[in-house]
């Protein structure tokens, strides 16, 4: 198989209206600087089922919250309009590839939320980066092995997730996950910095733009994989992560927070997005 193949899969994938009208008028939001929390409010009011799974986020342990939110408005003012809008965002691309699908796709969403929560408590503790880009850019930076099963899923279970996983997508798809992650994010007009963790949350280092975020994302999915190792997950330890972890100052102290953070919320994240 070609990567042209895949690039058209996606153009196609697109083009077939597959991608909910929902989507798009939730981009143009976030997209827009000059947009206002009452925009989304009103935006997510017009669909009871997103309003629903926002509160019961909202209330989740994962955010620290103890006490009852009922309302959408009050959602928005406990998480705040920069969190409230990764989670839509990140639901919404969700019910493009439903965990349904297949067994090997619900544990992916689930390493990418778990991904997502740590990437969001790495941020809060190193200071060049931003929690609500980390958690969004966790949330969807493994989008490319969804598309790779949604092209052949036969040849996607042949993929293991070891060092040369790189070479083997290579030799089945033309392209690695990377690569295909940050076509479909850029085709669908993902925020910049979405395509660019997609793009190169394996290589930070490879990374022009957005590197704080592709950075805190990569360490976030080897941390991941010590915490809860699964098949699908692909965090695999290599010395740029011990690069990164002297360049952001991560200390055993740090590690120790977001283990227990992690752990205190393991159950909640896991459910998090059903």
């Amino acid at each position: 198989m070609q990567a042209a193949e895949v690039k058209g899969f996606v153009k196609k994938f697109h083009g077939l209206s597959t991608i909910p009208v929902l989507l798009g008028k939730i981009l143009s939001i976030v997209k827009d600087e000059n947009s206002s929390a009452d925009e989304l409010f009103r935006l997510i009011s017009h669909d009871p089922a997103l309003a629903e799974r926002i509160i019961r986020v909202a209330n989740s342990a994962s955010f620290g919250h103890s006490g009852q939110i009922k309302e959408i408005e009050q959602s928005i003012m406990f998480l705040g309009y920069d969190k409230i809008r990764s989670i839509v965002l990140g639901m919404t691309v969700m019910d493009i590839f439903p965990a349904r699908i297949s067994f090997n796709i619900k544990n992916l969403w689930t390493h990418s939320c778990e991904v997502a929560f740590i990437a969001s408590v790495l941020s809060e503790v190193t200071p060049m980066t931003s929690p609500k880009e980390c958690f969004l850019s966790g949330l969807l930076h493994d989008i490319g092995r969804i598309i790779l099963y949604k092209v052949d899923h036969r040849r996607f279970y042949e993929i293991r997730t070891t060092e040369d996983m790189p070479d083997q997508e290579m030799r089945l798809f033309g392209c690695t996950h990377e690569e295909a992650g940050s076509w479909f994010a850029e085709e669908i007009g993902m925020p910049d910095e979405i395509i660019s963790t997609t793009r190169f949350h394996h290589n930070p280092s490879k990374a022009a733009e957005y590197k704080d975020a592709v950075s805190i994302t990569a360490l976030a999915e080897a941390f991941s994989r010590m915490l809860s190792p699964r098949i699908e997950d692909d965090g695999i330890w290599t010395g740029e992560h011990d690069s990164l972890m002297l360049e952001y100052s991560v200390t055993d102290e740090m590690r120790m927070h977001i283990s227990a953070r992690f752990f205190g919320a393991k159950k909640e994240i896991e459910g998090f997005f059903e």
